[in-house]
């Protein structure tokens, strides 16, 4: 609360207190003692709606409880008489609004009430009445005029005051407020008034009596405005379904030993109120055994996947931290479905529902009784095995992978891992069965049991992968500084010049040093980052190669461009841009494209080549060969290069099949007005026979290793005199790959 709203609440309550002195002080019920008590509780009244922000919804209740009773002095004041049992009834109806706001200070998260406790209260101030007159029956409390109207009022009014002191010591342990200096005040505000209306000799019947209870209970609502503007010591804790189970107990043997003690001598009424009692204890007991069966079945439904039936991950971890806490040993089998993602592609979500179904049925019938079966997402499931060993969990995983083999038809992937007792790790156990699935998952189904060596090389491989991210969203100053690029010449063989240059990218890591593409280009692809790299690549291989030439003649740069990128919408203004800051025309730009790549999607490759060539721009068929595109295929594609892969030019020379393919190879390709690049060639020998076969061009370690930009212009210039291109590089190294 706001401290200068804190001063004045704070005036506002000492003058609130001097009036209610007063009004005590003066004799009599007369005018100005009922004008002065209904000041001083208009004064509480503002003081609890100002005060006490963080629990407003408190307050705002008892600030209504302070406006009910702010009735009898009101009317006293009006009629300038005593209000008589209207004070009693003021007391009564103020009650609830007390005991809403002792609920919601135990109920601080959302404020909202249960209306089982609105039968807990009215059915204890009911059983707690016909205690009373019960005792009165035995011990002769009560008058002799019993049963009155004022009498009964007056006995509720006690009955109300306890329930409300016993609620408020109840709030102050369940809740934590036990050192919560406003919660005390509140507790020896509603002690001093059971003292005061329980001293009552006539009951609050009289006028002198009724004038005294009227101040006190004004004294009370002060003391509570008091609370109010208290600073909170202490943050309540959330309520728990525990205590309103014990009250609801508690109140109904009351109530029923009340009904059984009563004689009927002093009338019905106690057995009414007893009566009336049990039944609202009873329909609150009927809604409690609702609520915990509910909440049992919604723990079931927590720990429980819905698709299969299976335990969840919660229902995992849950497990796994029994084991822990028992010392106990585990294994673990982490299950991934092979292939599901197709199932679900092709036939939809129903089949791949149904399959995870018969999955789980097939699993189940390999496993232990007291093996722990869990969807943890998805198509991957986890079985925990209490007491296995790795050999033991191995042989229930195999025997797990050969049921739903059998009987789902469909092959899955198993990791094994094992935890000895004691040192169980939940996080590390499906950390490393995850990493022993993987490892399954790439050798194409089976079991594998976890390796240390194994879990290295992904974690390396994880560290790299988040290295490359920071590198590729890094921008182009840092990706400037340690992406560079090396250009392998392409050499026309039949007039040995120098034709075109491929741009081959490289990572110059700074603490790896110069790291291939087959490192680190799949994680780009992985991480979807491709066509950021592919963007920087593009603008740095145009900017550089503009303007190398041979023998007067530009040379063409190729550069790859994976499939993510061929169907990314912002390659065409992509290319767009790179041509128009570079200089470069768009026939010395060619993009490579390998088989798969354009099979990946037929029908926007081919929109997509076609708007590049319609810009100029060429297109190379790269490793071609390698992929499962039709011969026919080619006949729609707009390509203007056909690039063999090495895998043929390497035998070209010992095997006369492939020299006859190649052969056939490079006579479609030149009826469809394509040129041909043999990649690959590393001697004399294979160009020869390459040159035979009528291959327009060459690219391979004969002529050059990929060269930094700066060597590709000296190399140019020390070829440029004559038609010898370059001796031979020995050796070979996966940088030129």
């Amino acid at each position: 609360m706001n401290p200068r709203h804190t001063s004045v609440a704070a005036r506002v309550v000492a003058a609130a207190a001097v009036l209610t002195v007063l009004a005590a002080v003066l004799s009599g019920t007369g005018t100005v003692r009922h004008v002065l008590l209904c000041v001083a509780q208009a004064a509480a009244i503002a003081v609890l709606l100002l005060t006490g922000r963080r629990e407003a919804s408190v307050w705002r209740w008892w600030a209504a409880a302070v406006a009910v009773l702010s009735v009898a002095p009101v009317v006293g004041a009006v009629t300038d008489s005593w209000p008589g049992p209207l004070q009693g009834v003021t007391v009564v109806a103020a009650s609830p609004l007390v005991y809403g706001g002792l609920v919601r200070w135990n109920r601080f998260r959302t404020y909202v009430s249960d209306p089982g406790d609105w039968l807990n209260g009215l059915s204890a101030v009911l059983a707690l009445t016909a205690a009373g007159l019960v005792a009165q029956q035995w011990f002769g409390i009560l008058p002799p005029t019993w049963p009155t109207l004022g009498v009964q009022v007056w006995m509720l009014t006690v009955a109300c005051l306890v329930i409300l002191l016993g609620t408020c010591a109840a709030v102050a342990v369940i809740g934590g407020l036990v050192r919560d200096p406003r919660m005390w005040l509140v507790l020896l505000t509603l002690a001093g008034l059971i003292v005061l209306s329980a001293g009552l000799r006539g009951h609050g019947l009289h006028e002198v009596e009724g004038a005294r209870a009227l101040t006190g209970w004004t004294a009370a609502c002060v003391a509570v405005a008091v609370a109010s503007t208290l600073p909170r010591r202490t943050t309540p804790v959330a309520a728990t379904s525990q205590a309103p189970a014990i009250g609801a107990l508690v109140v109904l043997a009351v109530a029923v030993a009340a009904l059984g003690l009563n004689d009927h001598e002093g009338g019905w009424e106690v057995s009414w109120y007893a009566i009336a009692a049990i039944l609202g204890i009873s329909v609150r007991m009927v809604h409690l055994v609702r609520e915990l069966a509910h909440l049992a079945e919604s723990r079931q439904q927590a720990l429980t996947d819905e698709l299969t039936g299976t335990g969840n991950r919660r229902a995992l971890l849950r497990e796994l931290d029994v084991l822990v806490d028992d010392g106990r040993s585990a294994a673990l089998l982490l299950l991934d479905v092979d292939h599901f993602k197709e199932v679900n592609d092709r036939h939809g979500h129903h089949a791949g529902d149904d399959l995870l179904r018969r999955v789980v049925a097939a699993a189940r019938k390999a496993l232990p009784a007291d093996a722990v079966l869990t969807r943890i997402g998805g198509d991957e499931f986890a079985v925990l095995l209490p007491g296995r060993d790795e050999c033991q969990a191995a042989r229930i995983g195999r025997a797990v992978h050969d049921a739903v083999v059998t009987d789902a038809e469909i092959g899955i992937s198993v990791g094994v891992r094992s935890g000895l007792a004691g040192a169980v790790d939940p996080d590390r156990l499906l950390r490393q069965a995850d990493t022993a699935m993987y490892s399954a998952k790439t050798a194409g189904g089976g079991v594998s049991v976890y390796d240390s060596e194994v879990d290295a090389r992904l974690r390396e491989r994880a560290g790299l992968a988040d290295e490359v991210r920071r590198l590729v969203r890094s921008g182009h100053g840092r990706m400037g500084r340690e992406v560079v690029l090396h250009y392998q010449p392409q050499i026309d063989l039949t007039s040995g010049r120098v034709v075109g240059v491929e741009a081959l990218v490289r990572w110059q890591h700074p603490t790896r040093g110069l790291l291939p593409p087959l490192v680190f280009l799949p994680l780009v692809e992985e991480l979807g980052l491709m066509q950021l790299l592919t963007g920087h690549v593009l603008r740095r291989a145009a900017t550089e190669a503009a303007g190398w030439s041979h023998d007067g003649v530009p040379l063409r740069i190729s550069v790859n461009v994976s499939a993510s990128c061929l169907a990314h919408p912002e390659l065409l203004p992509l290319v767009d841009e790179v041509l128009a800051h570079s200089g470069l025309t768009p026939g010395r730009l060619v993009l490579e494209v390998t088989e798969t790549t354009l099979m990946a999607d037929p029908d926007l490759a081919l929109e997509v080549t076609h708007a590049l060539t319609r810009r100029g721009v060429q297109l190379s068929i790269d490793d071609y060969g390698t992929g499962y595109s039709s011969l026919a295929y080619l006949t729609d594609l707009p390509a203007t290069e056909l690039k063999l892969d090495r895998a043929f030019t390497i035998r070209v020379l010992s095997e006369p099949r492939t020299a006859e393919i190649v052969e056939a190879t490079v006579a479609l390709a030149h009826r469809l007005g394509l040129r041909v690049v043999a990649e690959g060639v590393e001697d004399e020998a294979t160009r020869a026979v390459l040159h035979r076969l009528d291959v327009d061009e060459s690219q391979g370690y004969l002529h050059a290793r990929p060269l930094p930009p700066a060597d590709v212009v000296r190399w140019l210039t020390t070829v440029a005199q004559g038609r010898v291109v370059a001796a031979p590089v020995p050796g070979r190294d996966a940088l030129d790959r």
